[in-house]
C-alpha cells in the first residue's frame, strides 16, 4: 500500500488547483447527499488525451492524459462558507485528497473526513484539475481503473454533505502486449502426457509459463486500423487473462501474396484431420494443407477462433478479415455518419470488437482444457479418439460437442462488447445490444404466425440449429439465421440481471469448471458446469429465459445495464 501511496503522491506533484468555468466537462449522474434530501447540485468530471478537446474513460500505458472536475453548487450556497473534497477509489481503497495536495488512505469515516480544499467561499462552481498531462503507466499506475469522486458542504446545512453518487472512472490500460508478425508453430505434433486418468490425457507445454499474444498482419493495413486491433487486444488480454500462446491472423483479403498468407497459417497451424478407421487425429502434410485452403477473396471472408483439442499443441488463434474498414470510403453516400473520421471509428471499432470476439473463443477453450490443481492441460480422451460419436453420419454435430452454441457465440458476442466499452467508452454498445434484442423479437414473433416455438434449445448443436434455419424447420418456414447470436447474447444480459456474480460465470468461471465436471460426467460436463455455475439447472433456465423473451420489449429493455455499469463492472481473470 505504501508503493501506491507514492505514486499518487508523484503525481500530485502536477496537480494544480483552479475555480472557475471549464465547458463541456460530462456531467456525473446520480448526485446524492448524506441525508438522502434530494439536491440541485451537479458535478462533472472527463479525462483526456487532446487536451480537453474530446474525452475518454481508457487512455494507453503511456499516453498524457488530463483530468478535471468540477462542483456546481446549489443556487442557495452561493458566497457561503464550506469545504471541498475529492476522493479515489483504486484498487479497493479509498485515497483523500488534503490540502496540501497530497493523498492518504481514508476509512469511509466522517471522523477522518478531510477537505482538499478548506474554508473556500462557495462560487457557482469550482474546477478542480485532478491530472495536467500526466503518463499514469510509466509511474505504475496501469492496468487498473481510478474512481473519483467529488463533495462538497455548506455552512448554510450543518451537517450535510453533497456528493457525486457516480464517480468519473478512468482506466489505465497494461503496457501494449499484444506482439505483431511473430507467428511460429511450438509443436509439430502433441507431445507425450504426463498422465492420463478415464476421461482425459493431462499435458505439460513448454509455452505454458511465458504464453504469447501474437497479432499478425497480411496485405495492406492502415496503421491507425493495425493500433486500434493490438491495443483492444492487449486490453482484453489483461482482463481476460492468457493461459496458452495466441496466433491471430488480420487479413487484407485483396492482398497480392495470397499463397504465402496461406503457407503461413498452415505453418502455424499443423492442420490435422480426424481418421475415422485409427480413431486418431493426424497431421495433414503441409503441401495438402496449402492445396486444400479456402481461396483468399472477399466472396470468402475469414471469420473464427478458439483452441480447439485438434491443435491445442500450439496454443489457439484466430482469423479475421479487416476489408470491413474500407467502407468508411462510403460515408458520404450512405449518410450514416457526420465526417469521414466518424465512419473510420465506426468501422475500425467493429474490426476490432471481431479480433476480440475471436479472442474470447479461444480464452473460452484455454479455460475448459486447463485443470488449476494440477497445472496442466488435460484433453477430453473422447474427443481425442472417438470424435466421430460426437457427429451422424454426415459428419455434422447431432449433440453438443464442448457446449450449447448458444452459450459459446453468445458470451463471446456479450464479452466483446462489454471489453469494447471498457476499453472506449464512446463505443456503440447498446444500440448493438439492442439491435440484437429486436433480431431475436422479430424472429420469435415471425415464428408465433407459423406455430414456430421458439427457444435457446434450439440452438445447442448444429444439426437442431440448421433445421429451424431450413426449410425443413417443422414450421416449413426457415428462421432468420444468427439466433445462437442473438438469443445467446441476450441470455447473458439475463443471467447477470439474475445475479451479480454471474458476470465472473459468465467471463471466466462456467469455462473454467467445464474441465472438472467433464471428468467427472463426460460428454455432460457443459450441463453440470452450467448448475454450478449459475445455479440452476440448464433445463429450467430454458423454461424462465423463454418466458423472458416473450415479455414486452420495455420489460427486456429494463434489465439492460447502462454504460456506466458495464464500464465499472469486474471480474477476475483467469491464472495459470
Amino acid at each position: 500500500m505504501r508503493s501506491l501511496l507514492n505514486i499518487i503522491l508523484k503525481l500530485s506533484l502536477a496537480i494544480l488547483a483552479t475555480s472557475g468555468a471549464m465547458a463541456q466537462l460530462p456531467e456525473l449522474s446520480s448526485p446524492l447527499t448524506i441525508s438522502g434530501s434530494p439536491t440541485t447540485a451537479k458535478f462533472f468530471g472527463g479525462a483526456s488525451g487532446d487536451n480537453g478537446a474530446s474525452f475518454a474513460s481508457s487512455f494507453n500505458y503511456d499516453q498524457k492524459i488530463d483530468i478535471d472536475v468540477k462542483i456546481q453548487v446549489e443556487n442557495g450556497q452561493l458566497n457561503t462558507m464550506g469545504n471541498l473534497y475529492v476522493f479515489i477509489l483504486w484498487n479497493n481503497q479509498y485515497f483523500i485528497r488534503v490540502e496540501s495536495g497530497g493523498y492518504e488512505i481514508w476509512d469511509l469515516t466522517l471522523a477522518n473526513l478531510k477537505a482538499a480544499f478548506p474554508a473556500v467561499t462557495l462560487q457557482a462552481s469550482h474546477t478542480i484539475n485532478i491530472a495536467d498531462d500526466v503518463a499514469f503507466g510509466p509511474a505504475g499506475v496501469f492496468d487498473t481503473t481510478l474512481g473519483i469522486y467529488l463533495a462538497y458542504d455548506s455552512m448554510t446545512q450543518e451537517g450535510e454533505i453533497y456528493y457525486s453518487g457516480s464517480p468519473l472512472s478512468v482506466t489505465i490500460n497494461p503496457p501494449l502486449t499484444t506482439l505483431e508478425g511473430c507467428a511460429k508453430p511450438f509443436y509439430s505434433d502433441f507431445p507425450i502426457p504426463v498422465s492420463s486418468d478415464g476421461t482425459h490425457r493431462y499435458y505439460n507445454f513448454s509455452w505454458q509459463s511465458d504464453p504469447v499474444f501474437c497479432a499478425n498482419f497480411y496485405g495492406s493495413v492502415p496503421a491507425d486500423l493495425k493500433d486500434k486491433i493490438r491495443r483492444t487486444l492487449s486490453f482484453a488480454k489483461g482482463k481476460l487473462g492468457l493461459l496458452a500462446p495466441i496466433n491471430s491472423f488480420f487479413v487484407n483479403l485483396e492482398m497480392a501474396d495470397k499463397a504465402g498468407y496461406i503457407a503461413d497459417v498452415c505453418d502455424t497451424w499443423p492442420y490435422r484431420s480426424y481418421d475415422v478407421e485409427d480413431k486418431q487425429f493426424k497431421k495433414i502434410p503441409r503441401a495438402l494443407c496449402i492445396q486444400n485452403a479456402a481461396p483468399v477473396n472477399l466472396e470468402n471472408a475469414r471469420g473464427g477462433g478458439g483452441a480447439s483439442e485438434a491443435g491445442f499443441h500450439n496454443g489457439g488463434g484466430s482469423e479475421v478479415s479487416i476489408n470491413g474498414y474500407f467502407q468508411f470510403d462510403q460515408w458520404q453516400q450512405e449518410g450514416e455518419f457526420s465526417t469521414e473520421e466518424a465512419a473510420k471509428k465506426f468501422y475500425g471499432d467493429d474490426v476490432a470488437k471481431v479480433g476480440v470476439h475471436e479472442f474470447f473463443h479461444a480464452h473460452q477453450q484455454m479455460l475448459m482444457w486447463y485443470f488449476e490443481e494440477k497445472k496442466e492441460f488435460g484433453i477430453p480422451i473422447s474427443l481425442m479418439e472417438d470424435f466421430a460419436s460426437y457427429q451422424n453420419e454426415q459428419y455434422e454435430h447431432d449433440k453438443v460437442l464442448y457446449t450449447p452454441h448458444w452459450i459459446e457465440e453468445g458470451s463471446a458476442e456479450f464479452a466483446a462488447y462489454l471489453l469494447m466499452l471498457q476499453y472506449d467508452s464512446t463505443f456503440n454498445a447498446r444500440d448493438l445490444f439492442l439491435l440484437q434484442l429486436d433480431n431475436a423479437r422479430d424472429r420469435i414473433s415471425a415464428g408465433k404466425v407459423v406455430n414456430d416455438t421458439v427457444s435457446l434449445k434450439d440452438y445447442e448443436y448444429q444439426v437442431r440449429e440448421e433445421l429451424v434455419q431450413s426449410e425443413d424447420n417443422p414450421s416449413g418456414v426457415a428462421r432468420t439465421p444468427r439466433g445462437k447470436f442473438d438469443m445467446g447474447m441476450w441470455a447473458m444480459v439475463y443471467l447477470w440481471h439474475k445475479d451479480p456474480n454471474n458476470l465472473q460465470g459468465i467471463m471466466v468461471d462456467y469455462f473454467k469448471n467445464w474441465g472438472e465436471q467433464e471428468n467427472l460426467h463426460p460428454r455432460e460436463g457443459w450441463k453440470y458446469s452450467f448448475q454450478e455455475t449459475f445455479n440452476i439447472s440448464i433445463e429450467d433456465f430454458y423454461t424462465e429465459f423463454d418466458a423472458f423473451m416473450v415479455k414486452p420489449r420495455a420489460e427486456q429493455v429494463s434489465i439492460l445495464k447502462t454504460n456506466e455499469e458495464f464500464i465499472a463492472a469486474t471480474f477476475f481473470p483467469a491464472k495459470r
